[in-house]
C-alpha cells in the first residue's frame, strides 16, 4: 500500500470510490491530506489539483477551505504566480474562517506582498552568504531532547543597512528550530547589498555519543490540533547497529560517507510509534535499523479537541560519523537530491 494510503487509511480520511473519479462523500478532507502528501513529495502540480478538489467537495470540516486556497497560495507564490498566490490569499480572508490562525496568514501575506520575494523556477543560482557578525541560534529544548541537528535555509533580501529584511524557510528542521534560526538571522549583519539571498543557519550537537543522527522531522497535524511532542529519543553509544548492518558499517565508516533512511510512521493515541513505512534509505539495511532506533522513541500524544488522536510524522536518519560536520551534511543533501 503507498505510504499515503496507509497514513489516509489510518486517520480514517480515505474515501471509498463508488466508481471510477467518484467518491462516496466526496471528502474535502480526503483530497486535502492527499494535497499534503503530494506537497511533500515535491509535486506541485497534482498538489494542487487535490486543493482545488478539496474546494470542490463537501467542505467538511470547515477549515479545509480556507486552508485549501493558503495551500493553492503557497504553491502559486513559491512557482512565481504572483498574482494567482494574491487571488487565492484573498479568497481565503473572504471565507471569515481563522481555525488555527488561516485569516491571520493571509492577511499578513496580503499586507507584505508587495515586498515578497517571489522566485521563478528559471532564476538564476540565488548566492549564499555568510555574515559578518552573528549569534549563534538558540536550541529548542525539544530539539535538544530529539537532537535534532542539521541546516535551515533562509532565502531574504540582504538590504543597503547590511541586514536580511522578510526572511523566509526554505529548507526546515522542525521542533522549533525553523523559527529559532529566524530569530537568529535578524539579528545577524552581512555586508551590504542589495540581493535576494541564500542563509544558512547551523544547528550542531558537537558532544553527541552516538553515529545516528536525527536531521529533520516533519508533524503532519491538521488545522486546530496539536502534534505530538518528543518525550523521549534514545540513541545507542558506540555503532549502535545490529550485525547484519556491521560490515556496511564498518565499510561507511572507512571511507567517510552516511548512511540514510526516511521513515514514516503514525504517533497513536499513546505517544507510541507504529505503521512504520519506508520512504527511502541508502540500503534496505538501514530502513531496518532506522525503524528499530524510532520504534524505542515515545511521545506525549497529538490531541484533537483535547482528545489524543494518532497523527503522521515523518523523520530522516543518517548513521556515520559521531560529528555531523558540514562537509558530511553537504555530501548527504547531494546523496538526497540525486534520488
Amino acid at each position: 500500500m503507498p505510504d499515503w494510503m496507509t497514513a489516509l487509511t489510518t486517520v480514517g480520511l480515505l474515501c471509498l470510490p463508488l466508481a471510477p473519479g467518484i467518491c462516496q462523500s466526496e471528502s474535502s478532507l480526503a483530497h486535502y491530506r492527499l494535497g499534503e502528501e503530494y506537497l511533500r513529495q515535491d509535486n506541485l502540480q497534482t498538489a494542487a489539483n487535490e486543493f482545488r478538489e478539496a474546494l470542490n467537495g463537501d467542505l467538511e470540516p470547515k477549515w479545509t477551505g480556507v486552508w485549501s486556497h493558503i495551500q493553492l497560495g503557497r504553491i502559486f507564490d513559491v512557482t512565481g504566480q504572483h498574482d494567482r498566490a494574491v487571488n487565492e490569499y484573498r479568497q481565503a480572508v473572504r471565507t471569515g474562517d481563522n481555525t488555527n490562525g488561516a485569516l491571520d496568514e493571509a492577511m499578513n501575506y496580503l499586507q507584505h506582498a508587495e515586498h515578497a520575494i517571489y522566485l521563478p523556477t528559471n532564476s538564476p543560482p540565488i548566492p549564499s552568504v555568510q555574515p559578518i557578525q552573528k549569534t549563534d541560534p538558540e536550541y529548542t529544548e525539544e530539539a535538544r531532547l530529539a537532537e535534532l541537528e542539521g541546516t535551515v535555509v533562509l532565502y531574504g533580501t540582504i538590504g543597503e543597512d547590511g541586514f536580511a529584511h522578510e526572511p523566509k524557510v526554505g529548507e526546515r528542521l522542525g521542533l522549533g528550530l525553523d523559527e529559532k534560526a529566524m530569530e537568529a538571522v535578524k539579528q545577524w549583519h552581512f555586508q551590504p547589498a542589495a540581493i535576494v539571498a541564500e542563509i544558512r543557519v547551523e544547528f550542531r550537537l558537537p558532544s553527541k555519543q552516538s553515529r545516528w543522527h536525527l536531521i529533520q522531522v516533519q508533524f503532519q497535524a491538521p488545522p486546530g490540533a496539536a502534534r505530538p511532542v518528543f518525550v523521549n529519543a534514545l540513541y545507542p553509544i558506540g555503532a549502535g547497529i545490529g550485525a547484519e548492518a556491521m560490515e556496511e558499517g564498518r565499510v561507511l565508516v572507512a571511507i567517510g560517507r552516511l548512511a540514510t533512511a526516511k521513515l514514516t510512521f503514525v504517533v497513536d493515541e499513546h505517544g507510541a510509534p507504529g505503521h512504520f513505512q519506508i520512504v527511502n534509505s541508502s540500503e534496505p539495511v538501514w530502513a531496518s535499523e532506522a525503524t528499530a532506533l524510532v520504534g524505542q522513541w515515545r511521545f506525549t500524544p497529538g490531541t484533537a479537541n483535547g482528545i489524543g488522536v494518532p497523527m503522521p510524522c515523518t523523520v530522516e536518519l543518517v548513521w556515520g560519523e559521531k560529528e555531523l560536520t558540514s562537509d558530511l551534511e553537504r555530501q548527504l543533501h547531494e546523496v538526497l537530491a540525486a534520488r
